[in-house]
């Protein structure tokens, strides 16, 4: 009788990377889809954006002021593109709602929504640095097509701006 043959120790170690990185995918998805709420007490989500591009920007809340030239250049630009703002709590520190909500209320503009991730979902489905601004690009299903890290420049503008462009096309 025949013996199939085993696979080999390579084949089986690929299998394997490619299910664990599904199950984190899909596990990373489930935490972003949730929704947040911001400083002035309404929720919002990247699932409440779909059918548009979207651009999240997602930064610790001590570097929030980093995130004003991407929103003013891109959504000037582009003024069919939704924007998540989402700031990131610090790890490690007792978590006052209403303190940040108050703070946040007092130094953004009252029309620029802020989500406030407490949990860090952001940061961790994406392993984002949020010590600088990241901008995150979505499509209108949602998926994620490029990102980008970085406080404003031209070249960083120049660089994500086709693959904007392009989506916006389709």
């Amino acid at each position: 009788m025949p013996v199939a043959p085993l696979p080999s120790i390579r084949h089986v170690a690929g299998t394997l990377l490619l299910v664990l990185c599904a199950v984190r995918c899909m596990a990373a998805e489930a935490g972003i889809e949730a929704s947040l709420p911001d400083q002035f007490g309404n929720t919002g989500s990247l699932a409440a954006h779909r059918g548009a591009v979207v651009v999240a920007i997602v930064v610790d809340v001590r570097r929030l002021s980093t995130i004003q030239r991407w929103g003013e250049a891109l959504g000037g630009r582009y003024p069919q593109l939704r924007f998540l703002n989402i700031a990131q709590l610090p790890a490690g520190g007792p978590v006052d709602m209403a303190r940040v909500s108050a703070t946040l209320q007092k130094r953004v503009p009252a029309n620029v929504p802020v989500l406030i991730d407490v949990e860090r979902r952001w940061a961790s489905a994406y392993g984002l640095d949020t010590t600088a601004p990241n901008l995150l690009v979505f499509d209108q299903a949602g998926t994620l097509v490029t990102r980008l890290r970085g406080r404003f420049s031209d070249e960083r503008e120049a660089s994500i701006t086709p693959v904007i462009e392009k989506l916006l096309a389709q």
